[in-house]
């Protein structure tokens, strides 16, 4: 479970789906660039700084966090809500890929079907080429199904902003990345993990005010990621896949 924009929750449906297959992908490039000695670059700086090991580690603990119900809600940390980001934006380079691939009809995604997209109610997997955006569709969808809150009136329906979602065969990347970033805000407080270069060129004096007046707790930049030795490498990588394929250990 995690402590959430939207409230403590696990992620369930597509929204999980794409959480999986991101992070499955995420796990593949760290554990390619640690065997080659080239570490993947996610674009996000808290993260790309992590020695791969850590990047395994922290990507473990957050995609339980994510994933598993019977996680314990963590404590948000700079390096845990940036290996949020890092998962999410590695959505966008699987709709990039995905668009190549299937301009050459060469696509063929191997997508773990799971409890969770089987009830997704708008993915089609009759086109399998358009399987990670058909997916994003879905999860936003999902995400924007009217609900009700309790008023001095009584139950009213909540009104949703309109937002513009992409078709499933759109090659707009820009498009895709607005609505990738849409679903990452409903996990995602904000982005206060990219305000650590801010925070280090101030005056040590005045950033605890700061801190206390955006509400960002006192250790939430200074919490170390975890790290693994040689056979907990080898136990977490082993939950890892486990968990993108819904599997039990």
């Amino acid at each position: 479970m995690w402590g959430t924009s939207q409230g403590d929750r696990t992620l369930t449906g597509a929204e999980a789906a794409l959480v999986r297959k991101s992070v499955g992908h995420l796990r593949d490039m760290i554990t390619a660039g640690l065997d080659l000695d080239e570490p993947h670059r996610s674009e996000v700086d808290v993260f790309d700084r992590l020695q791969p090991t850590q990047q395994l580690s922290v990507l473990h603990e957050v995609a339980h966090g994510l994933l598993d119900p019977e996680t314990s809600i963590m404590e948000l940390t700079a390096v845990r809500e940036g290996t949020v980001h890092a998962i999410y934006r590695e959505l966008v380079s699987l709709v990039e890929i995905e668009i190549d691939l299937s301009k050459h009809r060469e696509i063929e995604f191997d997508f773990h079907e799971s409890e969770e997209l089987n009830e997704a109610p708008f993915i089609s997997t009759e086109n399998l080429t358009h399987q990670i955006r058909s997916t994003i569709v879905s999860a936003w969808h999902e995400l924007n199904q009217p609900s009700s809150e309790w008023s001095p009136s009584g139950l009213i329906p909540e009104e949703r902003p309109s937002r513009i979602v992409p078709e499933t065969d759109s090659t707009n990347l820009e498009l895709w990345s607005s609505t990738i970033e849409f679903l990452a805000n409903q996990v995602l407080w904000d982005r206060d993990f990219e305000m650590e270069p801010f925070f280090a060129d101030l005056d040590p004096a005045k950033v605890a005010d700061i801190k206390l007046y955006m509400g960002i707790q006192e250790n939430y930049f200074s919490s170390p990621a975890p790290d693994a030795n040689a056979a907990d490498y080898q136990r977490l990588d082993q939950e890892l896949v486990a968990l993108t394929q819904n599997l039990k250990v």
